[in-house]
């Protein structure tokens, strides 16, 4: 296995300045990641670029304990020039990057946190800041993929009078946007949602594991009702995969929220697990953006216990679940599937989990 452990540290982000980089490599022979720290000691002393390296690299012990939790990587890193350009096209568009810690990680890994999407969101305890990790991908290639899955789900939904030609074309001018940086910065769009999320989540004195209130608090503001509109049988799912869908389509919403304000309605790549619903009804995505920006309102109007994640679900692999849900249901947008029993036996579920059950201890 490769021992070296690589990644970037863009600090003092600014809109007119992205070179303050420091790049680290961590080669450790014995696989304890715990041996770096004693290594690095000498960063503290040597040039002022690398005053804080040291403490950095303790974020490395919080992803992971042992080098067997990296996973060979298959997606090459994301280069300077890529990362650059996504969080400048981020920051214009509104996502406050600023206020976080941005990492290019050299490799993807499985510890307690899933750090084998596209980018992740950790609020690191140690540093008591957020953080947004880029993980290692070939964004030529997904743009390319993505765009063909995207086209061909529209075009199945054209033929079975689901989605108006019209919509079919501005998905089209939509998809033709991204480019490089344009699909980086929709990640990191995407992870500052988390960031949000998060941040509301502890104004609202949610803990980390309270699923329950999560829940409810979807329900609460409608948006359960609204991805259920979105979403292929969304009742169907487990409890759990509901809580995950509903997480990444808020974030989703926030992202797609800064691209319709900035790019005259463009909404440039679909929700990863919202696109089918939306393509067949445009007004579905407008309803989910506008309950959104409701349920985020006290962190929207500011610029600014546990540890938090939350990762970039892969868009590839969630277009295959939706389009394999939607094919195999015969499902038509808007039918609903979230009954009043379903709701009661997820809460209840939810109530018996030894998850909820530690929140409820705290």
């Amino acid at each position: 296995m490769n021992k070296d452990l690589k990644f970037d540290y863009v600090s003092n982000i600014t809109p007119a300045e992205f070179d303050d980089d420091v790049e680290v490599v961590i080669n450790t022979e014995d696989d304890e990641i715990e041996a770096i720290m004693e290594e690095t000691d000498w960063l503290e002393f040597e040039k002022p670029r690398f005053k804080n390296v040291r403490a950095k690299l303790g974020l490395i012990l919080e992803l992971i304990q042992h080098t067997d939790q990296i996973l060979p990587n298959q997606e090459p890193p994301r280069t300077k020039y890529e990362m650059n350009g996504g969080i400048k096209k981020a920051i214009q568009r509104g996502a406050m990057l600023q206020e976080v810690e941005v990492f290019n990680l050299y490799f993807k890994f499985r510890s307690h946190l899933h750090g084998d999407g596209i980018a992740l969101m950790y609020k690191s305890p140690s540093m008591n800041k957020e953080c947004i990790i880029l993980l290692p991908d070939n964004t030529e290639l997904r743009i390319e993929k993505e765009k063909i899955l995207y086209k061909n789900e529209a075009f199945q939904l054209v033929l079975k009078e689901l989605m108006s030609p019209d919509s079919q074309s501005f998905l089209l001018e939509n998809l033709n946007m991204l480019n490089l940086h344009e699909r980086c910065a929709q990640s990191l769009q995407h992870e500052y949602g988390h960031v949000l999320n998060v941040r509301e989540f502890e104004a609202l004195d949610i803990m980390p594991y309270n699923a329950e209130a999560m829940y409810t608090w979807f329900g609460d503001f409608g948006y359960l009702d609204n991805v259920d509109k979105r979403y292929p049988v969304f009742g169907g799912i487990s409890v759990w995969d509901k809580l995950h869908v509903m997480k990444e389509s808020l974030v989703e919403d926030y992202r797609i929220s800064l691209n319709i304000r900035t790019d005259r309605g463009k909404f440039i790549l679909p929700n990863k697990f919202g696109f089918s619903g939306d393509f067949q009804n445009s007004e579905f995505l407008l309803e989910g953006v506008e309950l959104m920006k409701r349920m985020l309102k006290g962190q929207l109007q500011v610029n600014a216990r546990r540890p938090a994640s939350s990762s970039d679900y892969d868009t590839i692999k969630a277009f295959h679940e939706v389009q394999q849900r939607r094919i195999s249901s015969n499902w038509v947008a808007g039918t609903p599937s979230m009954t009043k029993d379903v709701i009661s036996r997820d809460l209840e579920e939810l109530r018996r989990s030894p998850y909820n059950q530690v929140a409820a201890t705290k």
